[in-house]
C-alpha cells in the first residue's frame, strides 16, 4: 500500500508537466488561396481565419501575388511579426526586399 501512494503522486506530477508542456492553442498556420488573378493567403489562429489577405498588402489596388511562393514569403513575415509582438503591417520596402512582384498604379 505504501508503494502505490508515491506512484500516484509521481503519475499526477508527470501528467501536470505533460499538460503544461503541450503546444499552446494559439498556433498560427498559413493557407495559400487561389484568386482570380493570382494568389493570396490566410493566417489561421485557433482553426479560425485571423487575417484574410487576398491581395498584396501596401500596394494600391487589388493586386494578387503572382505565385504561391511570393504569398507564402509574405505570410511567413506576417507570422514572424505576430510572434515578436509587432504589428503585422507590411511595407513596400519589405515587399521589395522579399522580391515580391507588383505593378505601381499610375495616378490618373
Amino acid at each position: 500500500m505504501m508503494m502505490t501512494r508515491p506512484f500516484w503522486k509521481l503519475l499526477l506530477v508527470l501528467g501536470l508537466i505533460s499538460i503544461s508542456c503541450q503546444k499552446k492553442s494559439t498556433e498560427l498556420d498559413i493557407k495559400i488561396t487561389k484568386q482570380k488573378t493570382g494568389y493570396g493567403y490566410l493566417i489561421i489562429k485557433n482553426k479560425k481565419t485571423f487575417i484574410n489577405q487576398p491581395y498584396i498588402p501596401a500596394i494600391a489596388g487589388d493586386q494578387a501575388f503572382k505565385d504561391s511562393l511570393q504569398a507564402r514569403r509574405t505570410a511567413d513575415l506576417v507570422i514572424r511579426k505576430i510572434r515578436n509582438a509587432s504589428f503585422p503591417r507590411i511595407s513596400i520596402n519589405e515587399l521589395d526586399s522579399m522580391k515580391i512582384e507588383y505593378e505601381i498604379q499610375k495616378l490618373q
